[in-house]
């Protein structure tokens, strides 16, 4: 014949009691049950028990009860309440125990509700038998604490219990805090033109008891923004951050996970006068960013920060390439280049073989006398010219 009972498990998971064989519960063999608590997997503020019995149980005598014993071994849970589904579903009907200041040690039996008074429970020919009970643990979320479950059989005395024997003994640590892992950080674009406005991703994998989760966005180690999302046992969230950056050369991550380098490139900075063609000197005004620093070479080859650093007007007296970059929060500009061409005045003396008239006097006699006419030939002197013009400096 079979009676049905029902034993209860403490906080976590507490089952119980077996099956006993004889008159006395010391002879009752160690096997007689086998208990095995858990925590649920997709929700880890229940607990699950199982329980089978030998299938040696049988002709148990009358006079046995048997109860389940549940010890606090470590941990603090004062103020939680321990409810027992003694159905096995969370639908049905269950007890309840607040834990006290202090406690140790409970019966199942003393449940608000349980099923059967204290030494009542009661082996009648079981053989084989397999229960399950869900116990759900509210108030202790953040608490890390173990239980253990005693499977007790005994004998109801005047005074209580007597000639206890545990029949079997389970340990739980039941782990009530959340366990967050960080995953998968991306962070898209990498490099542009600033303002750059980049987007970081992350996800957020919860293998504890459900939560909220703060992600912090960092940007060069200061927190940017923060979003806040519920994360249930066993479940992954996405996170989305948007952020514009500045000029400049940023490490940019979520919490404390690996940095991504992102470079928001500063713009071009600018030459005045206009490149072109100058006459005499000509003094050139470069202009960056707010907050830029600009280094420039005049011999052709890109600038770098080991180059010239501008600090004011270039004059420039003899024709040059001017190329020049700014840099913002060690982020450089793309090389911008200007062309000058300066022209200086020059004066040249040169000599020219010129033609000229050579006049001379032709004397003759006329009638006995002499006399003289003036007559010229061409010859050739070298005479000194000055030119002025212009010419490329």
């Amino acid at each position: 014949m079979k009676t049905e009972y029902k034993l209860l498990s403490l906080m976590l998971l507490v089952v119980f009691a077996a099956g006993i064989s004889g008159a006395s519960a010391t002879a009752i063999p160690n096997d007689a049950v086998s208990l095995k608590m858990q925590q649920n997997a997709s929700d880890p503020a229940q607990i699950i028990v199982d329980v089978n019995y030998s299938d040696d149980l049988q002709d148990v005598d009358q006079s046995l009860a048997v109860d389940a014993k549940l010890e606090l071994v470590s941990g603090n849970i004062t103020g939680s309440e321990i409810k027992w589904y003694y159905t096995g579903d969370l639908s049905g009907p269950f007890a309840n125990y607040t834990v006290p200041e202090g406690f140790s040690t409970v019966w199942l039996s003393s449940f608000t509700n349980a099923p059967v008074p204290q030494g009542a429970a009661k082996l009648y020919m079981e053989d084989g038998k397999s229960y399950r009970w869900l116990f759900a643990i509210e108030n202790a979320k953040g608490k890390v604490f173990t239980v253990r479950a005693n499977s007790v059989a005994f004998q109801m005395g005047a005074g209580g219990p007597e000639n206890e024997t545990v029949l079997n003994s389970t340990q739980l640590t039941v782990d009530l805090q959340p366990h967050f892992t960080l995953e998968n950080l991306t962070v898209t674009p990498e490099s542009g033109n600033a303002p750059l406005d980049v987007t970081v991703k992350v996800n957020v994998t919860n293998t504890g008891i459900e939560d909220e989760f703060t992600a912090e966005l960092r940007v060069n180690g200061e927190v940017k923004d923060t979003k806040t999302v519920n994360v249930p046992t066993g479940q992954t969230v996405p996170v989305t951050f948007t952020y514009t950056l500045p000029a400049g050369l940023y490490n940019v991550t979520v919490n404390d996970m690996v940095p991504f380098s992102v470079k928001s490139i500063p713009s071009t900075p600018t030459a005045s006068p206009v490149p072109g063609i100058y006459m005499n000197n000509v003094t050139v005004t470069l202009t960056g960013p707010e907050g830029s620093v600009i280094y420039y070479t005049l011999n052709g080859s890109n600038p770098t920060v080991n180059s010239t650093k501008y600090t004011a007007p270039v004059l420039l007296t003899k024709s040059a390439t001017l190329k020049f970059i700014a840099v913002v929060n060690g982020a450089s500009s793309a090389v911008s280049s200007a062309t000058y061409t300066v022209m200086k005045p020059v004066t040249l003396s040169y000599y020219v073989n010129e033609k000229v008239k050579k006049w001379y006097k032709k004397w003759y006699r006329y009638r006995g006398k002499w006399r003289y006419e003036w007559r010229y030939y061409w010859t050739y002197r070298y005479v000194k010219r000055i030119s002025s013009f212009w010419q490329i400096a």
